[in-house]
């Protein structure tokens, strides 16, 4: 038990770690040699700090028998995956000539495969994790505001522990605040995490007006870095989560005040939409998605003539663009990007991991609020090259809390599984029902009195 017990400390102490490098200090060893450091990072320290934990976290779940078997099927699912990218990266080495992005993919969803393997709800509650993110999350986006809107710079960069201060158009010409990421697109992804992770553990904030202030920097930033899809997104998970929250309160409201709060949600609702239409458009054509349609057109054939990727060309080698007579260095689309780099079969087993993870986030977690969430996030990595393997650590420990972790303070009211991580009812079934009824009731022994997230 002591044993058990110091091994949770460890397990604590190193994913902690991993948060403070990935939200302050993401420092990183890049491909010597390369103009574009960002699109080849090697070693990075929060994987480090990642393989670390998953030397001893492995070590505790078989110690301490903590294995979620609820999960297998996805486990086994994934872990094919998985090792279907790998196989083919494998084999397209002699192309892509560059070993570093198999590595830091079997690090990053080797860690997610594992924390869906174990029990971590009880350890995560005592040792504070997700109230440690929370308030990380908060301190981070408040110190990067601090540097946007009182310095000259918009961007910190930790490339070969090297620590630099990003002007305004020394990187690709960006003018926007990106605090510590390569690009605007990349930190409005993980913007959109982060408000996902503190809108679904609220809880966890020891006052009100902290989740408040954390919600509001989020949106601030979101606003500041100026990524239009982003912000949309960030607009439609509040809503969803506003409508969540409503939906499952329905019956405890008095009739007045749903005659106030649904007129001005849906009044809200359209007035955010039509300004948010009116500042796009005013920006960018609206029908062919800010020229996106123009971009994966050319990247779709581009791929058709060569299905192996470009390789280490990503980046250097210009797509033409007709309608625009203009050139673009990458398919503004994280999955087409992953082809473009590592070829068609490595770019779709990393498609397949995203369509899993939605998959059954919706199966386990079905509601208003994770369908927000997903669309969010999905316009943001089809619409950019919004996430890399610098990211993909902090993205799957998103992931897998935001949707996987099962905490008592999220499961009251909010879900729909069973003792042991099972469906003992039917999870559509009672999301019709429940947007009929407004309120389904189903016996404690059955559900643990929880419903939806």
């Amino acid at each position: 038990m002591k044993a058990l017990k110091g091994l949770d400390i460890i397990d604590s102490i190193l994913i902690k770690a991993m948060l403070i490098i990935a939200l302050y200090i993401p420092i990183s060893l890049t491909r010597a040699g390369y103009k574009y450091l960002q699109y080849y990072q090697e070693i990075m320290l929060v994987n480090v700090v990642a393989v670390a934990f998953l030397l001893f976290y492995v070590i505790t779940i078989i110690f301490g028998k903590r294995f979620n078997k609820g999960n297998n099927n996805f486990i086994i699912l994934f872990f094919a995956a998985l090792l279907g990218y790998l196989l083919f990266y494998g084999i397209m080495m002699w192309h892509i000539d560059w070993i570093w992005e198999g590595i830091n993919c079997l690090i990053s969803f080797g860690f997610f495969l594992l924390l869906m393997a174990g029990k971590n709800q009880e350890w995560f509650e005592k040792h504070h994790v997700i109230s440690f993110a929370n308030y990380n999350i908060l301190i981070s986006n408040i110190i990067g505001l601090i540097i946007c809107f009182f310095t000259e710079y918009i961007s910190v960069y930790w490339y070969n522990f090297k620590f630099e201060l990003v002007l305004p158009g020394s990187n690709i010409h960006e003018e926007r605040y990106n605090w510590i990421y390569y690009h605007k697109s990349q930190y409005a992804f993980m913007l959109l995490l982060s408000l996902a992770f503190v809108l679904v553990h609220r809880n966890k904030f020891r006052y009100k007006m902290t989740f408040g202030l954390t919600v509001a920097v989020l949106m601030t930033c979101l606003y500041v870095c100026h990524t239009n899809t982003a912000l949309v997104g960030g607009g439609i998970t509040l809503a969803t989560f506003i409508l969540d929250m409503f939906i499952r309160n329905f019956k405890k409201l008095a009739v007045w005040m749903k005659a106030i709060i649904i007129p001005v949600f849906v009044g809200g609702v359209i007035g955010a939409g039509v300004a948010a239409y009116m500042k796009i458009a005013g920006e960018r054509k609206i029908l062919t998605l800010g020229s996106r349609t123009y971009i994966w057109n050319a990247t779709i054939r581009l791929l058709t003539r060569h299905p192996e990727g470009i390789g280490n060309a990503f980046s250097l080698y210009k797509i033409y663009l007709p309608e625009l007579n203009t050139t673009v260095n990458n398919g503004h689309n994280v999955f087409f990007n992953e082809m473009l780099r590592f070829s068609y079969p490595v770019g779709f087993f990393f498609t397949v991991f995203f369509v899993l993870i939605i998959g059954y986030s919706l199966k386990k977690r079905f509601s208003v609020l994770t369908i927000g969430i997903w669309v969010a996030l999905l316009m943001a990595v089809t619409m950019d090259y919004a996430v890399m393997s610098s990211g993909w650590t902090l993205m799957v420990f998103f992931f897998y809390t935001i949707f996987f972790l099962d905490m008592d303070y999220v499961d009251k009211g909010y879900r729909l599984l069973g003792r042991r991580g099972r469906h003992d009812v039917n999870v559509w079934v009672i999301w019709k029902n429940r947007l009929t009824t407004s309120f389904i009731t189903l016996p404690e022994s059955k559900t643990r009195g929880s419903l939806n997230r």
